[in-house]
């Protein structure tokens, strides 16, 4: 099962990520945490279904989640000072 992550940073900036858990389980004991690098684009690349739904089938959670420099430029909002900002690279 995936839900949808919004983490905001300390800064204001709100970071996008998804979290795949077992759906018979509600938490497990390990935790696979990825996260994208400079230029490494969260949306597009399907490669991250593929380990969450494997990890999920050996009850592990798994976390994919963007950086601030994910993908090109995009408009976002900070919600500490409530204004639209520009994050990437």
């Amino acid at each position: 099962m995936m839900f949808r992550l919004n983490v905001p940073t300390k800064r204001g900036s709100v970071l996008n990520g998804v979290l795949f858990r077992p759906r018979e389980k509600k938490n497990t004991d390990t935790v696979m945490i990825a996260i994208t690098g400079i230029h490494g684009n969260f949306y597009s690349n399907p490669f991250y279904y593929n380990i969450g739904d494997t990890l999920n089938s050996a009850n592990y959670d798994f976390i994919y989640a963007q950086t601030n420099d994910a993908f090109g430029q995009i408009e976002t909002f900070n919600v500490n000072t409530k204004e639209k900002e520009i994050i990437g690279s």
